[in-house]
């Protein structure tokens, strides 16, 4: 941005689109566009992870392999540029871009663009002139047309419907405000076992071993673990995860939340002090989150994480969805619960019991055409949805698919049982 013409006009179009409202509530995309600005005047193109700490406040353990935030903002923003000048842009006006696959502010100059004009024909002209000349004037305006047209941006109509679903009561809590969001995804540790040479024999996956720590902690009661045991920084999901994260993320992506993904082996609880938590994976692995997700519920894990018990009514919920084979259909069953956190956050949490009730869940609480239902469930008679409440949904599976579901059971949870002094370091 090295002419001084060029960053008048830069500046003068960035209050423009600031002034018009269309970069939404976040305040993180106005912080990114001043950003990108303050470095262009500078001659700088800023990184991924310049970026990440500068505008988002990230620390040195960002991982732009593992972490989209930066490259999601900038593709939102990149649209929402579009959207401005699509709705509020003149045809010679000069724009600012983000070139795609850049973080730096450019300028496209319109300039103006001489039409030439078709000479009048003569009053000798003859009639099959005139004709061609009207139906080239009528070609030509009807090419125009066609190419403006191509050249608008269509409304991205995902992203609006993802928008009502975030706008939605289940959803609300955590879309209305700045806050910052963890999405953590429940992988499962592993660690190698050694032959007698110190090579890897096979792979261990032990219950109560859930990270490098709980490793490093056995090894410390068991000094003479540690050449039996080798910590391989290695942890797998559950094959219906991905689908799963990538439902909720369209919701967070349309709500312009700020978020970062992180795996429950590396879960710090003391995120739930100032970000809104989301949980997403098998009940089986909530691990230290188990005890906000069933201490005000109506439901308890029953024998195995494959069962729920209702304790009031003393239904069983068991998931079928490890038994199957076949072309015969069976029950799984996915949880959706939520409830305030300890620090004026919203506590989130997609679970199942097995892949088909992740996924089924997931998809309940996140498509446009089937949140619907969710809501009337837990909505009293005047449509009000509790701050606190869970959702049971029984799913049809198939040959490892989830076909469609039920609501099996709905209640409010009771907030006073949840109490968070254990969970909470320095509580």
């Amino acid at each position: 941005m090295a002419a001084s013409s060029d960053s008048q006009t830069i500046r003068a179009e960035v209050d423009k689109i600031l002034a018009s409202g269309v970069l939404g509530r976040s305040r993180f995309y106005a912080a990114l566009l001043e950003y990108l600005v303050a470095c262009g005047e500078r001659n700088h193109t800023p990184k991924e992870i310049e970026i990440a700490a500068d505008v988002f406040n990230r620390g040195n353990d960002f991982d732009p392999s593992q972490d989209s935030m930066v490259r999601v903002y900038a593709h939102n923003l990149r649209q929402k540029l579009q959207q401005y000048y699509s709705e509020h842009g003149e045809p010679e006006q000069d724009q600012i871009t983000i070139p795609k696959g850049e973080y730096r502010i450019g300028l496209v100059r319109q300039g103006k663009v001489e039409t030439p004009q078709a000479p009048e024909p003569s009053l000798g002209s003859s009639w099959g002139s005139r004709m061609r000349l009207s139906l080239l004037v009528a070609v030509s305006m009807l090419a125009g047309a066609v190419i403006n047209q191509l050249l608008q941006p269509a409304p991205n109509e995902t992203v609006l419907a993802y928008s009502e679903v975030a706008e939605s009561p289940l959803w609300s809590a955590v879309a209305d405000d700045d806050l910052p969001v963890v999405l953590v995804v429940g992988d499962y540790y592993m660690f190698g076992e050694l032959d007698q040479v110190g090579n890897v024999r096979r792979l261990v996956r032990e219950f109560d071993i859930d990270s490098s720590r709980d490793l490093d902690e056995l090894f410390m009661l068991q000094p003479e673990l540690a050449s039996r045991y080798l910590d391989l920084q290695l942890t797998y999901v559950p094959s219906g995860l991905p689908a799963a994260q990538h439902d909720l993320e369209q919701v967070l992506i349309a709500a312009d939340k700020n978020y970062r993904v992180v795996k429950m082996s590396d879960f710090d609880t003391n995120d739930m002090r100032d970000s809104h938590i989301i949980y997403v994976g098998y009940l089986s692995r909530l691990n230290r989150l188990s005890d906000f997700v069933f201490a005000g519920s109506q439901l308890a894990v029953g024998e195995t994480y494959d069962e729920l018990v209702d304790l009031e009514t003393g239904a069983m919920y068991i998931s079928e969805a490890g038994l199957a084979s076949g072309q015969q259909t069976y029950r799984d069953y996915g949880l959706f619960s939520t409830l305030p956190g300890p620090g004026g956050n919203q506590l989130v949490f997609v679970t199942g019991t097995r892949d088909e009730g992740l996924m089924q869940t997931a998809q309940a609480v996140s498509n446009p055409a089937l949140i619907g239902s969710s809501v009337s469930a837990v909505a009293d008679e005047e449509g009000a949805v509790p701050n606190a409440f869970e959702v049971l949904y029984e799913v049809a599976g198939l040959d490892r698919t989830n076909l469609d579901a039920r609501i099996v059971h709905a209640a409010p949870l009771d907030i006073s049982r949840v109490t968070v002094g254990n969970l909470i370091p320095g509580n």
